[in-house]
């Protein structure tokens, strides 16, 4: 399964430049297969077409989110903005556009929405993250980055959010060693908070290794509470741990899961979308040469929605599936999607697609389509 890769201003900027645990509520391995219930989730409306007007039409989808209100915001990279759209897709405003003035972005990487409402756009290529009124007043850089930004960014309590974040340093021997974390940020350019951390030798002929050990490594979310919850994207290990926003851990959760191969197709695919999105973003400073690994990650996305409910997506299969868990690890349901013809079901797909579950709702997209990007509206079935 693939995630969502933020990995460009990794790639150019990388030259220029473990916790401990105490309380856990339930251990790996502990969680059965079982499960009381099984949830279909439907698709109730997309946002997206691929000719015509031109504030539906989409062209390199790098986010999606809901504001306070529960209105829809896909940040578009080629478009240089956030469109605002209703809950039921329908087009309400544009915030920001292409440009180097107050308010202007270039080459947006990330996006989320703090718990006090305001709406982040990181792009160090415009002087770092942006803040915005939902209503599209710009309120300024909250905070400037120009090297190494947070990436993956998930909104928080307050103004608050999680990202992860590397630096690349000289060792004693002059070596340089890549120091990459998973923290809390209340828009300071240092962390409040480091829920986890890795440091291993920056190697510029091991894209694969750079790229597992930072952005396709770990999976997170956090709710409005500041929990927040991290997995790690590995083909041996379902593991799932819960901090609070003060870094104690207080859940993990775990399963047995067999490992499952990838087809050769897979492999293929997401070898050539790694190197085909690296070089479309212009990306330098490595060996353009990425080793996909052979099996399927056990994890490939977590959310929380507002009812406390933490949503893990399998990664080893291809259609959307989700082992729904309480905040003490108890298994719910499982939810699934398997809608005939779907964008997000086709057995072409590869699992390239993510999802944003929050208490504002779910909605998802493809993050490599065929045809043309859309943004699908979901609920769970009555």
């Amino acid at each position: 399964m693939m995630p969502k890769l933020c990995v460009p201003v990794v790639l150019s900027l990388l030259l220029s430049v473990g916790c401990g645990f105490e309380e856990a509520r339930r251990a790996p391995g502990e969680i059965t297969d079982s499960v009381e219930q099984t949830v279909e989730l439907s698709i109730t409306g997309t946002i997206g077409i691929e000719l015509g007007d031109s504030n539906y039409v989409l062209g390199a989808v790098q986010a999606i989110d809901h504001d306070l209100d529960g209105n829809i915001l896909v940040l578009d990279r080629s478009a240089c903005c956030v469109r605002v759209y209703s809950p039921q897709g329908e087009f309400l405003r544009q915030i920001s556009n292409e440009g180097s003035g107050p308010g202007e972005i270039l080459n947006p990487m990330t996006m989320t929405v703090a718990g006090d409402g305001r709406i982040f756009i990181i792009t160090p290529w415009s002087g770092g993250m942006h803040a915005f009124t939902t209503e599209g007043e710009w309120l300024g850089i909250a905070t400037p980055f120009y090297n190494n930004p947070p990436m993956n960014t998930a909104g928080a309590d307050s103004n608050a959010y999680v990202a992860i974040r590397l630096e690349v340093l000289p060792d004693v021997d002059g070596n340089l060693q890549v120091t990459t974390f998973i923290g809390r940020y209340e828009e300071g350019e240092e962390p409040t908070v480091k829920y986890w951390e890795y440091e291993f030798p920056f190697d510029p002929n091991d894209l694969t290794a750079l790229l597992r050990n930072t952005v396709m490594g770990h999976v997170f979310t956090a709710d409005r509470d500041g929990n927040v919850f991290i997995a790690q994207m590995t083909s041996d290990e379902y593991l799932v741990r819960g901090f609070h926003a003060d870094g104690e851990l207080f859940l993990e959760i775990g399963q047995d899961v067999d490992r499952v191969e990838k087809t050769p197709e897979e492999i293929s695919e997401e070898e050539i979308y790694v190197i085909a999105y690296l070089e479309s973003m212009s990306a330098s400073g490595v060996a353009m040469e990425y080793n996909a690994d052979p099996y399927r990650n056990t994890i490939s996305e977590i959310e929380v929605d507002g009812e406390k409910r933490i949503w893990v997506r399998r990664g080893t299969v291809l259609e959307p599936v989700f082992d729904v868990y309480d905040f003490s690890g108890e298994t719910l349901f499982t939810a699934s999607l398997s809608e005939a013809g779907s964008a997000l079901t086709a057995d072409d797909n590869f699992g390239f697609w993510d999802f944003t579950i929050d208490e504002q709702g779910i909605i998802a997209y493809s993050i490599n389509p065929d045809l043309f990007q859309q943004v699908y509206i979901l609920e769970l079935a009555e």
